[in-house]
């Protein structure tokens, strides 16, 4: 069914469009990673009212004196497929979840350390647009999108743009946060741990070392490890290049050598999966930014559009005719009714950040989503943001290392 919008038309019927076209409709009513969160940091002393899902979760992840949590990015369950049955994640996997949506690290990040959905934080991707501060900008880069220059210079602090509160800063029992050195201090990571909490690591082998001295201490832990190089190597690569499958090796092998460690409890997951990309889909932001009260946001997938009322009319019309077949223009407002944030509690907040519209790709395509053409044209090999099976579904995988395997 389609619906004339000012000349223009949009589909009316999102949960149609998503089963027609094989995509997942987010049921939060399942178990999701805003559950798992929310099971781990109960087991870690944090009071929060326990549902369903949750006492499924905790009959599924025991208890322990030490929990690691290791978000491996872009690691979905169909990456986790291609690994031999014998190997240690595949081994333990314990369900399939679904991740929110959009599915892109800065959404699926905040969600996991405030365990709220991305309709109550706000933080909606790699882009983001500040109504009230009228600041395109990046969340994790904590940094002005057009000048590149980082928000604090145009005296926007981390309390303007991170609305919600991280619970690693609120947990009753010792919390390590393990990055990537070249992040561990960045405004964003702040954000996510006290400085004291934050530890640098440089590679597998001192990811080990670090653990090993935590699980030494006589303190009970939850340690929370970001490992980011899947997702930026299927970027460049693609999620079926040989280069891809060998990271997942190694850090299959960092498992394996993390689970040699006695009274502990590692759960494993992912931010998102990614998908193929075949095409590029080019904007022509000369064309278009005349329409726009602010830069497309969210993503290389999905993206939010900032529409002139005036120009309503014109930018369906155009962009219908521009990107038939490769791009599908909704009503952000559909999404908000179907439940594709979240269970329906919009903040004030994230909706202000939301555009009017909001567009998908089709499967095996990506929007280069920035002015910066050139940077990006025939570079990206696999994506992620949109609501495919492979982006939206991550695997559970729990090990108690006290266990035989």
């Amino acid at each position: 069914m389609m619906c004339k919008v000012q000349g223009g038309y949009l589909v009316q019927n999102l949960k149609k469009f998503i089963k027609k076209h094989n995509l997942v409709l987010p049921n939060y009513n399942e178990i999701n990673i805003v559950d798992l969160m929310k099971c781990l940091y109960i087991k870690c002393g944090y009071n929060i009212k326990k549902t369903k899902n949750i006492s499924e979760l905790d009959y599924i992840i025991p208890n322990n004196k030490h929990y690691l949590f290791i978000l491996s990015d872009g690691t979905g369950s169909n990456l986790i497929n291609k690994l031999d049955d014998n190997s240690i994640l595949k081994q333990n996997i314990k369900k399939n979840i679904v991740t929110v949506f959009p599915s892109t690290t800065g959404c699926v990040l905040t969600s996991l350390v405030t365990a709220e959905y991305p309709e109550e934080h706000g933080i909606w991707g790699w882009f983001n647009y500040n109504r009230e501060l009228n600041c395109d900008y990046f969340p994790l880069l904590f940094s002005d999108r057009k000048s590149m220059k980082p928000l604090n210079e145009f005296k926007i602090k981390s309390k303007n743009i991170y609305k919600s509160e991280s619970i690693l800063k609120k947990l009753k029992i010792k919390t390590n946060i393990l990055f990537p050195y070249y992040i561990c201090d960045s405004v964003y990571s702040q954000f996510v741990g006290n400085d004291t909490d934050r530890h640098p690591y440089s590679n597998f082998l001192e990811i080990i070392e670090l653990i090993k001295d935590i699980c030494n201490c006589n303190k009970s832990s939850y340690t929370y490890l970001y490992l980011p190089d899947i997702d930026t190597i299927e970027h460049e690569n693609g999620l079926n290049s040989e280069v891809t499958l060998n990271k997942l090796k190694e850090i299959n092998k960092l498992i394996t050598e993390l689970s040699r460690i006695k009274d502990m409890t590692i759960v494993f997951t992912a931010d998102h999966g990614q998908t193929e990309i075949s095409e590029d889909i080019v904007f022509d932001f000369d064309k278009y930014k005349k329409y726009f009260y602010a830069y497309p946001s969210i993503d290389f997938g999905t993206a939010s559009y900032y529409i002139k009322s005036e120009y309503e009319e014109e930018f369906v019309n155009e962009f219908e005719k521009d990107f038939k077949d490769k791009m599908y223009l909704f009503k952000t407002q559909e999404f908000i009714d179907n439940k594709i944030f979240g269970k329906g509690n919009i903040s004030d907040y994230a909706f202000d950040n939301l555009g009017e519209y909001i567009s998908l790709c089709k499967t095996g395509t990506y929007l280069i989503n920035s002015p910066e053409t050139a940077l990006y044209l025939g570079k990206i090999k696999g994506n992620h943001s949109g609501l495919t099976s492979d982006e939206m579904v991550i695997p559970l995988v729990v090990i108690n290392t006290n266990e035989k395997l």
